[in-house]
This record gives structure tokens, C-alpha cells and sequence, in this order.
């Protein structure tokens, strides 16, 4: 049975959505080379789907793959931006993903 046709389908590995501010540019710019560095290594091991900033440069999303939310909350601690306070306003949130298909 597909998603589309019953109940969801939690037997993969659960998704979740990180939305942040920047506290300002010039923080963001002092820490930058350190958080893409940590986020591309985060990618390569499959951990961080996608990542980057909404188009208004204050604000930025991340798809973060994880086995539990003390996990991707871990993602969230260890990012140079969260550490030097370059960014605010964490929200942390399980996504349940239905296109493509998860199963």
C-alpha cells in the first residue's frame, strides 16, 4: 500500500525541517566558510538533504535526515552559525515526507 492510498509510512528514516534567522550579515559572513564546510560534511554522509538561504538573505531552511529529533537537534548545536550565535530563532520540526514516496 502506497501513502497516497492508507495510513503514513514511517518505516524510513524521519525528516526534519530547520528554519533559523541570521542575527545579521555580518555575523553570517564571519562564520560562513566553517558552517558550509560542516554542512557539506553533513550532506556527503547523507544527514543534510538540502540546505541554503530563502531569497530575503535573513532567513534560511534545512532538510535534515535523522533518526530521532535528539539527533537532528545535535545537527542544530554543532553548526558553527548556532555556536558563534550568528543565528536565532531555531524551529525545529519532524516532517513527514509523502512525495516521492518514502517506502
Amino acid at each position: 500500500m502506497s501513502v497516497a492510498d492508507g495510513p503514513w509510512d514511517d518505516e524510513g528514516m524521519p525528516h526534519f525541517l530547520l528554519e533559523y534567522r541570521y542575527v545579521s550579515q555580518d555575523a553570517r559572513m564571519a562564520v560562513r566558510e566553517d558552517h558550509l564546510a560542516y554542512m557539506n560534511r553533513l550532506h556527503a554522509n547523507g544527514t543534510v538533504l538540502l540546505a541554503g538561504p530563502l531569497a530575503n538573505d535573513t532567513e534560511a531552511v534545512v532538510v535534515i535526515e535523522a533518526p530521532d529529533l535528539a539527533s537532528a537537534q545535535r545537527v542544530v548545536d554543532d553548526d558553527p552559525y548556532t555556536a558563534t550565535g550568528a543565528a536565532t530563532g531555531h524551529t525545529l520540526r519532524e516532517w513527514r515526507v509523502v512525495v516521492p514516496d518514502q517506502g
